[in-house]
């Protein structure tokens, strides 16, 4: 029985520190990770800024955004504009339904419908591929060229001036 004894208090002597050394130890991980947040906050912040960088690659961010000499060079080498072309129907019904009601909104759905683009028409995927290569530039490039090619063909359409983005948003 001695034995016994001797083994349960050494189980219990490595035990309980143990249990107490691992909650410390977690503790301080959730400790750390409650002090993530605000660079999570501060990341959100940079993304935006980095987006808005790679944008202004193709289409300088003046308002209204337009494309310049690489965006319009995209948009001729890539064969998006054909492909706008040719969905414009199927497109414009995605837009509508989504119901913006200022160009503001109306901007930015049209680029969200684009960039979703090979989920809306499935069928073009290899055309896009071959064309970000022939272009020499990233889907994301093609896409948001065929956003802002899409948005000046359909803002008449919608009832929308594209100058009217220049206008505060009501």
């Amino acid at each position: 029985m001695d034995i016994l004894n001797t083994i349960n208090a050494i189980i219990v002597g490595i035990g309980i520190p143990t249990i107490i050394g691992a909650t410390i130890y977690i503790g301080k991980k959730l400790q750390i990770l409650d002090d993530l947040a605000p660079i999570r906050e501060r990341f959100a912040v940079i993304e935006s800024r980095v987006n808005d960088l790679w944008q202004d690659r193709v289409a300088p961010a003046h308002s209204p955004r337009q494309l310049n000499e690489r965006g319009n060079s995209i948009l001729e080498k890539s064969g998006i504009k054909e492909i706008v072309d040719s969905k414009k129907e199927t497109l414009l019904g995605i837009i509508r339904k989504k119901g913006a009601t200022n160009p503001y909104d109306a901007e930015a759905i049209i680029l969200s419908v684009m960039a979703d683009l090979p989920n809306h028409c499935p069928d073009v995927i290899e055309k896009l591929k071959t064309g970000a290569f022939n272009s020499g530039a990233s889907m994301n490039d093609v896409l948001l060229v065929g956003g802002i090619y899409l948005r000046n063909l359909t803002f008449p359409e919608l009832g929308f001036k594209v100058e009217e983005l220049d206008k505060p948003k009501i």
